[in-house]
């Protein structure tokens, strides 16, 4: 049995249930082949550890349990030869490509701040950033 705290556990199934399920522990235990009251008693904190065939469950499903246990790295694993559905893969592809987004907000933003010379016009500044942000709601 892995033993966890429970609250990175516990947010990341729900992390999983809500962003990539819609909120449906039916369809987190089809894709997933977790046991729907695994699902339920893990989202709200009545089981803080897991048993290895729960984490095999994940693990086939494309979940990242470096992810799952720790908080680390993302959610799936992300692959070729992964057999999570297309829906997901593109769901999380987007996510990486959104949390790139944000960096790129941030690395402009520092660079803006940090080289006066490289300021552009405010108004040319302030729509691209904005642009930006936008692109990742």
């Amino acid at each position: 049995m892995e033993k966890k705290s429970g609250s990175i556990l516990q947010d990341n199934v729900r992390y999983l249930l809500e962003e990539y399920y819609e909120g449906n522990v039916s369809e987190m235990q089809r894709e997933t082949g977790v046991n729907r009251s695994v699902i339920s008693e893990l989202k709200n904190g009545g089981k803080t550890e897991v048993n290895s065939s729960t984490l095999i469950r994940f693990a086939e499903a494309g979940v990242n349990l470096n992810w799952l246990l720790t908080g680390k790295g993302r959610p799936f694993m992300v692959n070729e030869d992964s057999e999570i559905s297309t829906e997901l893969k593109e769901k999380q592809l987007l996510d990486n490509r959104a949390n790139e987004i944000k960096k790129l907000v941030s690395d402009i933003e520092d660079q803006l701040s940090e080289q006066p010379h490289l300021r552009l016009d405010p108004d040319v500044q302030t729509a691209l950033l904005e642009l930006l942000k936008k692109a990742v709601r």
